[in-house]
């Protein structure tokens, strides 16, 4: 807990429950760990300001640090990524035994992308729908825009086939050759999604 500022252990408190506590506290601690030694400072010489969307930025003595980095945390695990401040970041992290109610995913999924979860079998359908989720959170954490954007405006196709492609409605200001996108499943229990927009690769390094 030394490693983290007032502003992060008065956010930690306000969970009311204590695993909730301890998620929060492990993967901030993590934050500043990884950017302290990716940068060779204090993990405690951080503070963080959020954008309009909340994205969160790293900042060292006022000024924004020289890396990029997105957090995402779920029961039972903490992803960290990590980029060049020129690389617009996003990862994110779900649970695919969750239990979804697959009524709402037309709320949230383009048809194309509906139609792919409804394809799978009916055991398979919750867990593709967690694929495709968390696809679409690195996409919009990337941007920094968070829900501000709709969700069926930009679609992918089968996360399943690599590389993963991304595809732009006519109302969005993007170019698919410029995104790329990576999807693990860990302990065969968590998907972890990332994507990033310009050219470069992912190196995955896994703390037990």
């Amino acid at each position: 807990m030394a490693l983290l500022d007032t502003f992060e252990l008065q956010q930690a408190s306000r969970r009311i429950f204590e695993a909730g506590r301890i998620e929060y506290i492990v993967a901030h601690a993590m934050v500043r760990s990884v950017l302290a030694n990716e940068l060779g400072v204090d993990p405690r010489d951080f503070r963080f300001v959020r954008g309009r969307y909340g994205k969160p930025t790293a900042l060292l003595g006022g000024t924004k640090a020289a890396i990029s980095f997105n957090l995402s945390h779920t029961k039972g695990m903490v992803v960290v990524g990590i980029a060049p401040k020129n690389i617009d970041l996003g990862v994110d992290v779900e649970n695919k035994l969750r239990k979804i109610d697959l009524s709402i995913a037309n709320h949230y999924f383009a048809p194309s992308e509906l139609a792919w979860i409804m394809a799978q079998s009916a055991s398979d359908q919750a867990s593709a729908f967690m694929a495709l989720w968390t696809l679409k959170e690195a996409f919009i954490k990337a941007t920094g825009k968070g829900l501000s954007q709709k969700l069926n405006q930009f679609w992918f196709t089968d996360p399943f086939i690599t590389p993963i492609r991304i595809n732009f409605g006519a109302t969005m200001r993007e170019s698919s050759c410029l995104w790329g996108f990576e999807q693990r499943i860990l302990l065969n229990k968590y998907y972890i999604s990332i994507g990033w927009h310009g050219l470069g690769h992912v190196n995955w390094i896994e703390i037990a």
